[in-house]
């Protein structure tokens, strides 16, 4: 209408508002949810597709075969993951553990393109409780972070981040010594025998000076002896230097 000369417009209360001026030539950004590359799903459907080996040398050379695939598709995502836990026991030292589920740690870059739920999802596993689940391959997340040194490796063509030898070294021997399960002094002894000189001794008796288990790591390397030049009731011995360490008291931490 007119006033005064002048051209007054007014928009009744829920009418529709004029569309805003187009921008001839500038495209609206449009945003586009991320899908990782098709192949890797079909490539770990195919690794998972004849079950999980109950065989541990085998199993380990599937569970390299699923972290490479892993990596790729976290890392085109943003992501860094690293194999911690049993599993990288097993990528270090084939045959000698076999793990129940895979340990990753997940770290989201800046950069990350998608959320972690979702690169799962596309690689095609379900949520079941704590786990992700793709066929018989279950997979946890414990941690968001690992501060522990990591390695690339590459088995059989797989390149994947796994965390290193000495940490999960040290993981164990410290369970052995203060949580008293003697499946870790296992374990600890097969993968001191399995690592021999790789072993970086200063970096793993520095840190099991500051967790007090230095003493632990001489009794199974005492029980580690035996073994190479006898039969010993392996488990036996095990139980034996675990009573005689809850027996002494701690060595004192070096970051006391």
């Amino acid at each position: 209408m007119r006033s005064g000369g002048r051209v007054v417009c007014s928009i009744a209360a829920g009418s529709a508002r004029p569309d805003p001026p187009r921008r001839f030539g500038v495209r609206e950004p449009v945003s586009v949810p991320y899908r990782i590359p098709g192949e890797l799903r079909l490539q770990l459907e195919r690794a998972l597709a004849e079950g999980v080996p109950a065989d541990p040398l085998a199993h380990a050379f599937q569970v390299a075969e699923v972290m490479g695939i892993l990596h790729q598709a976290f890392e085109a995502a943003g992501f860094r993951v690293v194999l911690v836990g049993g599993g990288a026991i097993e990528i270090h030292a084939p045959g000698i553990y076999r793990s129940g589920d895979l340990d990753l740690g997940i770290t989201q870059l800046w950069e990350a393109r998608a959320q972690e739920s979702e690169v799962f999802v596309q690689l095609g596993f379900e949520r079941i409780g704590r786990h992700w689940r793709q066929q018989g391959l279950l997979v946890e997340v414990p941690t968001a972070h690992v501060s522990d040194p990591t390695e690339l490796v590459n088995v059989r063509g797989s390149v994947f981040r796994v965390v290193a030898k000495e940490a999960l070294l040290r993981d164990r021997i410290v369970g052995y010594k203060h949580w008293g399960v003697t499946a870790y002094g296992d374990q600890a002894i097969r993968m001191l025998s399995a690592f021999g000189n790789e072993l970086d001794w200063s970096w793993l008796r520095s840190e099991l000076d500051r967790e007090r288990s230095g003493d632990a790591l001489e009794a199974l390397l005492r029980i580690q002896a035996e073994a190479e030049t006898g039969s010993v009731d392996l488990a036996a011995r095990l139980r034996e230097e675990l009573d005689r360490l809850k027996q002494r008291p701690s060595p004192p931490s070096s970051g006391a």
